[in-house]
């Protein structure tokens, strides 16, 4: 058994460390309450800056986050339920795991990515995006077909034992969501 006083910090010292993890919190909501208004003022609206949003990511979060992030998303991985994938699996009893550790590892990434956005969106646009409906906020037809195909293409990934040819339905639909962006 381990005694209270072999596991002892002054008190001054937790009081002090206590103190720097505010000054150091309080900072970072300064920093976020001072990047917001200028987002909003260069966007203008949470439409604009949401048909942005991946090149928002790109230039303004992604260089600022952990480097393991960028390069959990550069790993190309093949469909899971793919002849690639399939093929490296009889390979190698052990690229499960690796697949798995590296998929989690892109949708950490993906998910830092969009929480730092949603924090700056809710900086710029604070009453905005409570007041909002999907109704009453004007979506492009663009924006409308980019989240009708991603949306497509996420229900396409997780799909296991499809009746028909996952990889080429999920090349036409990368397709048209590359002619939609041009």
């Amino acid at each position: 058994m381990t005694s209270i006083a072999n596991n002892f910090v002054d008190y001054s010292v937790a009081t002090k460390a206590t103190g720097e993890a505010i000054k150091a919190d309080e900072k970072t909501s300064a920093s976020w309450r001072k990047a917001g208004p200028l987002v909003a003022a260069h966007f203008g609206t949470i439409a604009h800056l949401e048909e942005q949003k991946a090149q928002f990511i790109a230039d303004a979060i992604a260089p600022y986050v952990d480097a393991k992030h960028a390069k959990a998303l550069l790993v190309e991985l093949p469909r899971k339920n793919g002849k690639e994938y399939a093929a490296k699996k009889s390979e190698n009893a052990a690229y499960v795991q690796y697949w798995e550790t590296a998929n989690q590892a892109k949708k950490d990434a993906r998910s830092t990515y969009d929480t730092y956005f949603s924090r700056i969106v809710k900086y710029a646009f604070p009453t905005e995006k409570a007041e909002t409906t999907p109704e009453a906020t004007p979506v492009s037809l663009k924006t409308k077909i980019q989240n009708d195909i991603a949306a497509l293409v996420k229900k396409c990934e997780k799909a296991e034992g499809a009746d028909f040819d996952l990889v080429a339905t999920l090349q036409a639909l990368n397709a048209v969501l590359t002619a939609v962006n041009k």
